[in-house]
C-alpha cells in the first residue's frame, strides 16, 4: 500500500484520538460562548428565554427554567473542557442540539453530530476520564492472582 493510500484507507494513527480532545473542547467552547450572554441576562436580573420555552412551559415559568437550563449547559460545558463523564455531558448536548435542531437552528446540526461522537466513543486522552480508567485498568490488574490468568489460556 502507498503512503497515500495508508493516510486515506488505513488504519488510525495513534494521535487520532487527539481529534476527539479538539471536539470536545471545541463543543465545549461553543457552548460557553452561547451562555455568556444568558449568565449577563441573569445577572442583570432579565432571564430572558427562547420563544420554545415559553410555549412549552408557559410564562411563568420561562425564568427559573432559562436558568436551569443555563447551568446544565455550564456544567456540561464544563465537563467537556475536563473530560470528566463526557458521555453525560454528550447526553445533554444530544438532547438540546435535537431540539434546537428541530427548531431551525443550523450550527446545532454539527453540534449534534459531535456531542453523538462523543457520547459513542468518549474521550479518553488528556480528560479525567480517562485518568479514572487506567488506574482502574490498574487496581484491576493488581487484585487478580496468577491463577486467574491460567483459566484464560488454552
Amino acid at each position: 500500500m502507498s503512503k497515500i493510500s495508508a493516510i486515506f484507507f488505513g488504519k488510525p494513527r495513534p494521535w487520532a484520538e487527539y481529534a476527539l480532545v479538539v471536539l470536545r473542547l471545541a463543543i465545549a467552547g461553543l457552548w460557553i460562548n452561547s451562555d455568556i450572554g444568558r449568565w449577563n441576562n441573569i445577572a442583570a436580573g432579565k432571564a430572558l428565554s427562547n420563544g420554545m420555552v415559553r410555549a412549552l412551559f408557559g410564562v411563568s415559568m420561562a425564568p427559573p427554567l432559562t436558568l436551569f437550563f443555563t447551568i446544565l449547559e455550564t456544567l456540561g460545558a464544563v465537563a467537556l473542557i475536563l473530560g470528566l463523564l463526557t458521555r453525560l455531558a454528550a447526553t445533554w448536548g444530544v438532547i438540546e442540539f435535537a431540539i434546537t435542531s428541530i427548531m431551525g437552528v443550523t450550527k446545532d446540526f454539527a453540534l449534534l453530530a459531535g456531542c453523538l461522537v462523543l457520547l459513542f466513543y468518549g474521550s479518553f486522552v488528556l480528560s479525567v476520564d480517562g485518568f479514572i480508567a487506567k488506574r482502574n485498568i490498574r487496581q484491576m490488574s493488581f487484585h487478580r492472582s496468577s491463577s486467574d490468568f491460567r483459566m484464560l489460556t488454552p
